[in-house]
């Protein structure tokens, strides 16, 4: 911006608890999703999924993923299938975070997907393990 000049501020550290930082994006995550910006909201609540669904684990040694894990497994059950694995599971429950933060491969691809839903999976998940 030509002709803006700032003013150099002074970097000072401060400290946050995990969940807050965790809560903090998750609440950005729904605003963002409330104006239909889905993929920044879908970021934002798998970085707060992840950090929550560690803190559930060690709290509660559950998380939303077992639950779910436990659903598919009834659901198998139901219809006389062997149930899937955890690591299909975790896989497909990943899928798009993992696509949005990571690119292993380097190239230019597209990522398809309903953010929509993704993103809104994935708040709920970040409010179920919170």
């Amino acid at each position: 911006m030509k002709g803006l000049k700032m003013k150099p501020r002074k970097s000072v550290a401060s400290g946050f608890e995990k969940r807050e930082l965790a809560i903090k994006p998750l609440r950005l995550a729904v605003q963002l999703f409330n104006q239909a910006d889905f993929v920044c909201a879908a970021t934002l609540a798998g970085a707060a999924e992840e950090i929550l669904g560690r803190m559930a684990r060690k709290r509660t040694d559950t998380t939303a993923l077992d639950s779910d894990m436990h659903f598919w497994s009834q659901v198998a059950d139901m219809v006389g299938k062997p149930p899937p694995g955890r690591k299909k599971i975790v896989d497909a429950h990943n899928r798009i975070r993992n696509q949005l933060k990571h690119n292993e491969s380097g190239d230019h691809e597209w990522v398809t997907a309903d953010f929509e839903f993704e993103a809104q999976d994935l708040i709920d998940r970040a409010i179920r393990n919170y």
